[in-house]
Formats: structure tokens, C-alpha cells, sequence
């Protein structure tokens, strides 16, 4: 897989997942210091938000777009993914109220190596390409962009869209209430 960082093709480390793919579960740190796992089934319908850098523009702008938009999404878990240092990420969540979602690093580049998005040469070598990833309660990818560019915005819309319709869908099999009126 390539991106372009500033016109110039880079190549992406890692493996390469796609829609209808079960989502790899990845280690990242918390900003508290301990080890937590994305990704795979869980309670509720994840959004993987991978950041470069929250030192630049476009990744500052969109952490706090995306802080925004999930707000309406109270069964949501949403990560925001960096290699930043801890510090400086924990100094941003809080002068910038981020607060809709949880900010962590990918320390060992795990997430990064597992969902094929680290950067291998320039400017940007060992950080993460720019991506979302929405992972139902099942654990499967509904929803997958990469930016090809690195310093353009992913598609808002089409992301929240796609979380839309994965945090509705009704699990499947029976519920205590259908029983209950059969």
C-alpha cells in the first residue's frame, strides 16, 4: 500500500485490512501509561481514528471536528491513534476539551503494523498514515478510509455515516423482549 505526503508516493508498512474483514486487535497506551487492545468484537461499535501528528493543522483540525460529530453517539467507542509523546497529547486533549473521544498512543506501532498504516521512509517515517475505521459489535470493518494524501481531510461525512448505520443495527438472534411477547 502507498500514500502521498506531499505529492511524494511513501510506502505503508504493515497489513493491509479491508471492509468485511474481521478488525485485528492492536495494543495501544493509554495516557495513564497502561496497555489496552483495540480493535476485534466488543460491546459496542468502535471508531478507529488514525492521527499523524496533532502538532499540524489538518490532524489538529480534525481531532476536534471528529470530538464534535460523535458527541450524538452515546454507544460509540471512539479512539483517536497517534504517535505523539504522551505529554504533548495529554497537554492537547485537555487545552482543546477532547472529551467525545479517547486519545492514545500507538507506542509500539502495533496498531500501526496491523492495520498497515505506518509510514516507511521521509518526514513521517514511523508515524501513521491518516485513516478511519468503523468495527461493529462483531468485530468486522463496515467502514474503511485511507487518504491517499496525507495532508488532505478524510471524508466526515461518509465516516459518520457509516458509524450511523453500524451504532442502529440490531443485533442479531432474540432479544428478552421479543421472548417476552412471543
Amino acid at each position: 500500500m502507498h500514500i502521498t505526503v506531499h505529492g511524494t508516493q511513501t510506502e505503508l508498512i504493515g497489513k493491509e485490512q479491508s471492509v468485511g474483514k474481521e478488525a485485528p486487535a492492536a495494543r495501544i497506551t493509554k495516557l495513564d501509561g497502561s496497555q489496552n487492545v483495540i480493535g476485534m468484537i466488543a460491546p459496542t461499535v468502535q471508531l478507529l481514528i488514525a492521527i499523524p501528528s496533532l502538532k499540524t493543522e489538518v490532524c489538529s483540525l480534525g481531532a476536534k471536528k471528529f470530538n464534535d460529530l460523535i458527541k450524538e453517539f452515546p454507544k460509540l467507542t471512539t479512539y483517536m491513534i497517534t504517535t505523539d509523546d504522551p505529554e504533548f497529547v495529554e497537554a492537547y486533549a485537555e487545552k482543546e476539551s477532547i472529551d467525545g473521544a479517547e486519545l492514545v498512543i500507538d507506542t509500539d506501532r502495533n496498531f500501526a503494523k496491523k492495520y498497515g498504516l505506518l509510514i516507511s521512509e521521509g518526514k513521517l517515517k514511523e508515524r501513521l498514515a491518516r485513516a478511519v475505521y468503523v468495527i461493529d459489535r462483531d468485530g468486522v470493518i463496515v467502514y474503511k478510509e485511507l487518504v491517499p494524501e496525507i495532508v488532505d481531510e478524510v471524508d466526515y461525512d461518509a465516516c459518520i455515516a457509516a458509524v450511523r448505520d453500524a451504532v442502529n443495527v440490531k443485533k442479531k438472534g432474540h432479544t428478552h423482549e421479543d421472548w417476552m411477547s412471543a
